[in-house]
């Protein structure tokens, strides 16, 4: 049955008696459209009908179907479960109240109904359901603009690089010419002039210093060449494998030994390959470096969701959706405590050679690159006690 088919909402009536079902008539037909049933199942046919109601007056005590379980339907069903059931009935115990609201019910009206109470209720009800669509919607629309707005921001950002990827480029080859020309003739001045002579350390200066910036060229040409192309999905551990394999490149011109414990748990990670390999032998080579001794050890811990509450304690956050913890700890001298804020910054470094962009690079491919967070951690940062406390370099990667 249905009844003022000219009002734009519509509202279903459910009791099996067919009075109470008259009397609800009686307070609603001039405000709304209303649909009518007497049974449950009758009920769930008309709301998954059309037109699809905006609300449900139910009945609790029916013959066959009660309006408990109508209402289990209804909130059951993704299509239905936004409508607002209320159960319009005798019983008014707090415990069939707070039954009916457990359910899903979003209200209580007890029998003998008053028709302004349920003009009132019903009127309600059909304001918060039209302002939760209305606020969804705009949910929705600012969800699509946010989308929209950060595609515009990405591309914008890949360009900006992309630029100056090439103007780093034509950079360095502008510089490294003539860099590479003054360091041939002070090396031709070497050859041509005797050894103790001013002229000679002068050349040998001037050779040197060239080598140098001719090397920085070179580094600042890496730097901005890690713009991350598009990921794919690849095994952690042969990831990790191949930093490995990059860093015994190093062990083995150094003369050094580099000796790893390994515990990662198997997972793909969803990353750009060549950088990513990049930056873990980086951290790596780092280790070695300030190991000190011919033999440098580490151990690499990793599986997903590890360390996420450390980075988080840290203030780092800030990565969004699964992520894929990694550790990488050596067991080295360690940083001091007035280093370790600065470890991350363009050409700081305490050695006495090279540039010292290693972490610079590293923060670059996991944080700007894959979206990550990297801490990087020393017990000499906080305790003078430790001979050889070791450094701990912890970051996520996302998971394919």
């Amino acid at each position: 049955m249905v009844w003022a088919m000219s009002k734009s909402e519509t509202i279903l009536l459910v009791d099996d008696q067919p009075e109470n079902i008259s009397i609800m008539i009686e307070a609603l037909h001039s405000l709304y459209t209303l649909l009518a049933a007497t049974d449950g199942a009758t009920a769930l046919e008309r709301v998954a009908g059309d037109p699809r109601p905006d609300l449900v007056l139910l009945d609790v005590m029916m013959p066959g179907m009660s309006g408990h379980e109508v209402c289990r339907e209804i909130k059951g069903d993704p299509v239905t479960r936004d409508i607002p059931v209320i159960f319009v009935t005798s019983l008014d115990a707090p415990d069939d109240e707070a039954r009916g609201l457990r359910i899903g019910a979003s209200d209580y009206i007890t029998k003998p109904i008053s028709p302004p109470v349920v003009q009132a209720r019903v009127r309600a009800h059909l304001d918060l359901k039209r302002a939760r669509e209305q606020l969804q919607s705009q949910n929705t629309a600012l969800e699509e603009r946010v989308r929209e707005r950060t595609a515009e921001v990405v591309q914008a950002q890949k360009e900006r690089v992309e630029s100056l990827k090439h103007f780093a480029d034509a950079m360095a080859h502008q510089i490294r010419n003539p860099v590479m020309s003054i360091g041939g003739i002070a090396g031709l001045l070497l050859r041509k002039t005797p050894e103790d002579s001013p002229l000679a350390t002068y050349a040998e200066a001037v050779r040197e210093d060239s080598l140098r910036l001719e090397s920085l060229v070179g580094v600042i040409s890496e730097y901005v060449s890690l713009s991350a192309e598009p990921f794919r999905e690849v095994q952690i551990n042969g990831l990790v494998e191949s930093a490995l394999n990059k860093a015994r490149g190093f062990a083995d011109s150094s003369g050094q030994d580099l000796a790893v414990e390994s515990g990662l748990q198997p997972a793909l990670v969803k990353v750009d390959e060549r950088i990513m390999v990049t930056a873990m032998a980086e951290i790596i080579i780092n280790a070695m470096e300030f190991a000190g001794e011919e033999r440098a050890s580490l151990t690499i811990r990793g599986g997903v969701g590890m360390f996420g509450d450390e980075l988080a304690e840290a203030g780092l956050s800030g990565s969004a959706g699964r992520r894929y913890g990694v550790r990488i700890s050596d067991a080295g001298p360690g940083i001091d405590r007035e280093v370790l804020p600065y470890v991350t910054d363009p050409f700081y470094t305490t050695k006495a050679q090279g540039a010292g962009m290693g972490l610079t690079k590293v923060k670059r491919v996991i944080c700007d690159e894959h979206g990550g967070t990297l801490l990087i951690e020393s017990p000499a940062a906080s305790s003078e006690n430790l001979s050889r406390p070791g450094t701990s370099v912890t970051f996520d990667l996302p998971l394919a």
